[in-house]
């Protein structure tokens, strides 16, 4: 790798790439996110080459630490920028009738939407958006969070609820 040969590259990816799948797969939920994390943790790897130092970590464990530093970035960057048709899909209604066909109304409700989501407080949000974003089970919700099923569905029910008179007291554009 110091020699700048990318033959080096090819032999990680490889090697390590199903280890890194996995890794980014238990933080990041959609499959094209775990893609783009994975690829990220190895540009970075190859990107900082020079600066590893195999003395004080393994290659396997620094490209790890790496992996987990991505798909953390990775979580935080799609909670950031929800698509909030995901979230008032019909079968995660809020009771809403919300207007996603006018395009001037849908983004301003997009807007409305992801502003809420990202007021909620933690770990509410992270489980609002395991949940309505990446469509993860409940059960493994729970797991994730190392809490019991039931209090997370009543965290959702009432997370919604209270989405839906945040929403209709921000001026969500209602279909008519």
């Amino acid at each position: 790798m110091q020699y700048d040969d990318s033959s080096v590259l090819d032999e990680l990816m490889s090697r390590y790439k199903t280890l890194v799948s996995f890794i980014v797969s238990r933080s990041v939920g959609n499959s094209a996110d775990v893609e783009e994390a994975v690829q990220d943790t190895f540009y970075k790897v190859w990107r900082n080459r020079s600066t590893i130092k195999t003395e004080q970590r393994s290659l396997k464990g620094y490209i790890c630490m790496v992996a987990k530093s991505c798909a953390e970035d990775k979580r935080r960057s799609v909670s950031r920028f929800i698509d909030a048709e995901d979230i008032s899909a019909e079968e995660n209604d809020i009771g809403i009738d919300i207007d996603y066909t006018d395009e001037t109304a849908k983004r301003e409700n997009m807007r409305i939407i992801a502003e809420c989501i990202r007021a909620m407080t933690s770990p509410e949000r992270e489980i609002f958006i395991e949940r309505y974003y990446f469509r993860l089970p409940v059960k493994e919700i729970a797991e994730r969070h190392d809490m019991r099923v039931k209090k997370v569905e009543n965290i959702l029910a009432r997370r919604k609820k209270k989405l839906g008179k945040e929403l209709l007291s921000k001026g969500i554009i209602l279909e008519k």
